[in-house]
């Protein structure tokens, strides 16, 4: 999952570049370039040329890469776990046959003989995959001129399509362009968390106490193509959410013996109570899909997002257990915290409820 920085941070603190993101797995920055930042672009005597002069790029715009006369139209989403100053990027293709799909390079292998020479063909664009690291491209920065681009693979024995290894191209942020509306994502608020664990009051509103994003590409939602997704939400936002939820009378002594509390919740829709769906490979391992019982509606979230929300839950006391429904005394409330995964019209895609039931208050 992703927070967001803005541009001019790095325009006045370059170092700021080298910082790598917060604490725990599968974090990054998304980095967004405002109005007031076009004012130090490359400027004609028709104007402002759009032109991107230096990294890091932003991801609230859709980019232009020119090369020759060739043009691709651009995602940049900067790998995870890595400070921006590493210029690793998913590059994602935002138009055309391919719209949806992530850059690949191709390898060694892939390496034909023609006219006397060996050649190296592109491999097609293709799904995201978190452990296929021929994805993740590394862009250079020419030392001689502002604004001129190569790239090299992160594989050893890898060639980026030849568009991009080629000496030099440039981008551009077009007018025209498809603007993507990013907020501020500052991640998880670590001191309001604990304030409210500490002094909430059983039965108060609920409360944001973490905003990050999540590109499209670790999103997935059954009947909707990845060319029509990035299209429509290009950036999934995810709350942390905090609430105290009552334990009815009927949750804890009409039961079996054996019956349990679950310490997770999957709502599709944000309503709909949804299972893990085992054994489905038609996806790939790199999704896990969940499907709710009564719409038979699929989502599917990344196994990197998942294993981030886990991380978060774990460093906020959650604990991944189910506890006897009989030991939690009839009145009480518990501590639940919630993901919230919304498109960019403000819709719920999906939420997941962790309940902390070791942090449990009585109502007096």
């Amino acid at each position: 999952m992703y927070t967001t920085k803005p541009l001019s941070l790095f325009k006045s603190h370059p170092e700021a570049a080298a910082e790598p993101p917060s604490e725990g797995r599968n974090a990054g920055y998304l980095i967004v370039k405002k109005a007031r930042d076009d004012e130090d672009g490359e400027t004609t005597c028709l104007g402002p040329t759009g032109r991107v002069l230096g990294l890091p790029f932003p991801q609230n715009r859709m980019l232009s890469v020119e090369s020759g006369e060739n043009y691709d139209d651009i995602m940049f989403v900067p790998v995870p776990d890595h400070p921006l100053a590493s210029n690793r990027y998913y590059i994602v293709a935002a138009s055309g046959n391919y719209k949806g799909l992530v850059l690949a390079c191709s390898r060694e292998e892939d390496m034909t003989m023609c006219c006397f020479c060996q050649c190296i063909p592109n491999v097609e664009p293709r799904p995201f995959d978190p452990a296929d690291v021929y994805q993740q491209i590394e862009i250079v920065q020419s030392q001689h001129e502002r604004g001129l681009f190569t790239a090299r693979a992160i594989a050893d024995d890898g060639f980026p399509p030849s568009t991009y290894r080629s000496k030099y191209w440039s981008i551009y942020d077009r007018e025209s362009k498809k603007k993507i509306f990013l907020g501020e994502a500052p991640g998880l608020d670590a001191a309001l968390r604990s304030r409210r664990l500490a002094d909430g009051v059983p039965g108060a509103a609920t409360v944001a106490v973490g905003k990050w994003y999540c590109p499209f590409f670790l999103i997935r939602e059954h009947g909707v193509a990845r060319r029509d997704q990035v299209g429509r939400n290009a950036f999934y936002e995810v709350v942390l959410e905090q609430r105290w939820e009552p334990v009815h009378g009927d949750a804890v002594r009409h039961v079996d013996d054996n019956s349990k509390l679950a310490s997770k919740k999957v709502l599709v829709g944000g309503s709909a109570e949804a299972k893990l769906e085992v054994g489905n490979t038609r996806h790939g391992t790199a999704y896990m899909w969940f499907v709710a019982a009564t719409t038979g509606q699929r989502v599917g979230v990344c196994t990197t997002v998942w294993e981030r929300m886990l991380w978060e839950e774990t460093q906020g006391g959650w604990v991944d257990e189910e506890k006897d429904a009989g030991s939690v005394a009839d009145g009480s409330v518990v501590l639940v915290e919630r993901f919230v995964v919304t498109r960019m019209d403000g819709s719920v895609v999906v939420a997941f409820d962790f309940v902390h039931q070791n942090t449990t208050k009585a109502l007096v």
